[in-house]
C-alpha cells in the first residue's frame, strides 16, 4: 500500500486546481449565452439597430458588453454583474443583473428607452444560461464592485470613435 507523502495531490484536489488553471488560462470570452439558445457574439444583432460590437471580462467583476446602433452612431456600454438584491440594474435573471454604464452621468440625464430596452433583451437572450458565461463564478455583485473598484461598478468610459 503506498504511503501518503507531502507531494501527492488527491483526485478531487488535482481536478479543482486544473479546472482553475484553465480558467485563468481561458482568453476573453468571444461569446455568452452560447448554450441551448442564441448565442450573443460579436456581431450579434441585438434587435432595434442595435449590435454587439465587442465582449470583455470578466473585467473588475463583470462581463462588458459594447452595443453598437449604426443608424444613429450611438454605443452601449454594458456589465453583466452577479445579482444583488437592490442593486438598482434595469434587468436582471435573478442570478445575473445587467447594467447600462452610460458615460458616467450618475443619473442626471434620462437614459434612452431603446438602450433600457436593449439590456431587457439582453437579460432575457442570456437567462437560464447564466452558468455558462465564461468567467461567471468571477462576477461580482454592484456592493462588491464598489467596495473593490471604487468609483462604482463604472469600467473604463468607451471612447467616442
Amino acid at each position: 500500500m503506498p504511503t501518503k507523502t507531502e507531494n501527492t495531490v488527491d483526485r478531487r484536489s488535482f481536478l479543482a486546481a486544473s479546472a482553475a488553471g484553465a480558467v485563468a488560462l481561458t482568453s476573453v470570452p468571444n461569446a455568452i449565452a452560447h448554450v441551448n439558445g442564441p448565442t450573443l457574439k460579436v456581431g450579434s444583432s441585438l434587435g432595434s439597430g442595435w449590435t454587439l460590437t465587442d465582449i470583455n471580462g470578466p473585467e473588475a467583476g463583470a462581463i462588458r458588453l459594447v452595443a453598437g446602433h449604426e443608424a444613429t452612431g450611438r454605443r452601449a456600454n454594458i456589465s453583466v454583474c452577479r445579482a444583488e438584491a437592490g442593486s438598482g440594474a434595469l434587468a436582471s435573471t435573478g442570478l445575473v443583473d445587467v447594467f447600462l454604464m452610460n458615460d458616467g452621468r450618475d443619473g442626471k440625464v434620462r437614459t434612452p428607452s431603446d438602450e433600457v430596452a436593449l439590456v431587457g433583451r439582453i437579460a432575457r437572450t442570456i437567462q437560464g444560461r447564466e452558468e455558462s458565461i465564461p468567467g461567471a463564478a468571477r462576477l461580482l455583485g454592484r456592493r462588491e464592485r464598489q467596495a473593490a473598484f471604487n468609483p462604482i461598478d463604472h469600467l473604463e468610459p468607451l471612447e467616442q470613435q
